[in-house]
């Protein structure tokens, strides 16, 4: 597995998201799709836990050309990012298996410029 991780400790999990949206629209990359776990943890657990989101990032384009490739890469993509806060910090996280790596290979970079530049 390769990945990227950032911690911010000046930073909320907003603060971070909406920094995060502006630096891959810049790239053109956008989230498709947005899940909150805790949210789902609350309401079937009655559990309580930090926030937790997962925001599956993507470029229609370049999706559609990797299909090219591996007709199957929709099993890794869109690319979800995690964004948490654990410890009273928030995080942002990324990863992309190793078998479909080469596949991944520009969208992960531009993807990990945006969480880099955050």
């Amino acid at each position: 597995m390769i990945s990227v991780r950032r911690e911010f400790e000046n930073m909320s999990v907003k603060e971070v998201e909406e920094k995060l949206k502006e630096e891959l629209a810049s790239r053109g990359y956008k989230a498709v799709l947005e899940l909150t776990p805790s949210d789902i943890v609350k309401d079937k657990l009655r559990e309580d836990m930090p926030i937790y989101r997962i925001l599956y990032i993507c470029n229609p384009k370049d999706f559609y050309n990797m299909t090219k490739v591996d007709y199957d890469i929709g099993s890794f993509a869109p690319c979800p990012v995690l964004i948490y806060e654990k410890d009273g910090k928030a995080y942002i996280s990324l990863s992309v298996c190793e078998e479909v790596v080469d596949i991944l290979k520009e969208p992960f970079e531009k993807v990990k410029e945006a969480i880099m530049a955050v």
